[in-house]
């Protein structure tokens, strides 16, 4: 749920692993979000340092980790400017990390292909690598930039990561638990015709009016991709060869589905119970009267020490005062505490009742007859007092 209130413009953050990554899968919603007014943030957690140089300029890059940082944080600069301008944060540093903590960067952990054809763990991930990490670690980094940027709605890859690199199933990981963590909506990237093993799409955006900012944005990641020319018969199309030589073309639509909803908090007052949770507290209140009830009349007769303390009448009295008082500000329940008052009244007639007129339980003493009238009076006055908590409503700071 949102923490915020709902007149200002949408804040989303996207959280990616790799520079190219939320241009290549999220690219047309960040722009056309930009275009709706929202307020759009980039979380991306690497600067892809293990990341492949494609064209001969760049070759000899290859392998130089930070080199091949500072020319992809030129290239995401570069995406997100012709997208529209997001906020970017790089996890990990200003934004994006815990203000009691030291900034600190997270690295590419790398990845190599499996059988199957999807990616899978590299044999060699750097210490200082996102995987290597502390999962709660990357957790509150994200939760970080979530309050830094007062995001109402977190999207990032679905649990495999897209296409299994460990980098975006960490991501996925941390993102997700962050969301939930403090109470913001989570959206996970899906395949537009529902083909994967994600789930059939909950929203999906029309991209194509956006086409021209997409081409825009992929073309600035020479490094990683080859964009095939503009088709001049249809200048919505949009395609581009990976490095591992498989041909992508840009969808129409991009789509996603919607985490879980988390479950519903528990009621917090009487009136907030569903009407069978309203009946069990009603009737566990009337169990508590009985019970009471049952312990006053026994014990209220007891006197300590050579003054005759009256400790049963001062105990009992005590619990009926805390029970009736502690649940009507608890739960703010009239219900509840005349439950509670009829119990006591009940269990005292009846055993009373049960021991006759020279029943030895209620006297005819001072400590009888307080027991006799004094939880009445208490149940009433609890009863009686009015419910302020509209009150504290209206004059509580940023009420409007």
């Amino acid at each position: 749920m949102s923490k915020v209130a709902a007149t200002r413009p949408e804040r989303v953050l996207f959280v990616h692993a790799h520079p190219d990554d939320e241009t290549l899968s999220s690219g047309g919603t960040i722009a056309t979000l930009l275009e709706l007014g929202a307020e759009v943030t980039v979380l991306t957690a690497t600067r892809g340092e293990r990341g492949e140089m494609l064209t001969e300029r760049l070759a000899p890059l290859a392998g130089d980790g930070p080199r091949v940082a500072a020319h992809r944080e030129t290239e995401i600069a570069g995406a997100l400017a012709a997208l529209g301008g997001p906020t970017h944060l790089w996890l990990g540093g200003r934004g994006a990390r815990p203000t009691d903590l030291p900034e600190r960067r997270y690295t590419d952990s790398g990845m190599q292909w499996g059988p199957d054809g999807r990616a899978t763990a590299a044999d060699d991930a750097p210490a200082d690598s996102l995987t290597a990490a502390d999962l709660g670690e990357v957790v509150d980094d994200v939760r970080a930039a979530i309050r830094s940027t007062g995001a109402d709605a977190v999207v990032s890859y679905a649990d495999d990561g897209g296409y299994g690199h460990p980098d975006h199933v960490r991501v996925h990981h941390a993102a997700r638990y962050a969301a939930r963590a403090e109470e913001v909506a989570f959206s996970m990237i899906v395949s537009p015709d529902g083909s994967g093993a994600d789930g059939a799409a909950d929203v999906t955006v029309d991209v194509l009016p956006v086409r021209a900012k997409l081409r825009a944005a992929v073309e600035q990641y020479r490094s990683q991709v080859t964009v095939d020319p503009m088709d001049p018969a249809d200048p919505t199309a949009l395609s581009w060869v990976m490095p591992h030589g498989v041909r992508q073309h840009a969808p129409a639509v991009e789509a996603f589905r919607h985490d879980a909803d988390p479950q519903p908090p528990a009621p917090q007052t009487f009136a907030e119970m569903s009407g069978q949770g309203k009946v069990a507290a009603v009737a566990v209140s009337l169990v508590l009267g009985l019970v009471t009830g049952g312990l006053g009349t026994v014990t209220h007769q007891q006197t300590i020490g050579a003054a005759a303390f009256p400790i049963g009448l001062v105990v009992t009295t005590l619990i009926v005062v805390g029970l009736t008082v502690g649940i009507r500000l608890l739960f703010r329940s009239r219900a509840m505490v005349a439950a509670i008052g009829i119990g006591i009244l009940v269990a005292t007639q009846v055993l009373v009742s049960v021991g006759g007129q020279g029943s030895p339980l209620v006297l005819a003493n001072a400590a009888g007859y307080v027991w006799t009238f004094a939880p009445a009076v208490i149940a009433a006055l609890v009863l009686a007092w009015p419910d302020l908590s509209g009150l504290r409503s209206r004059t509580a700071p940023g009420h409007e």
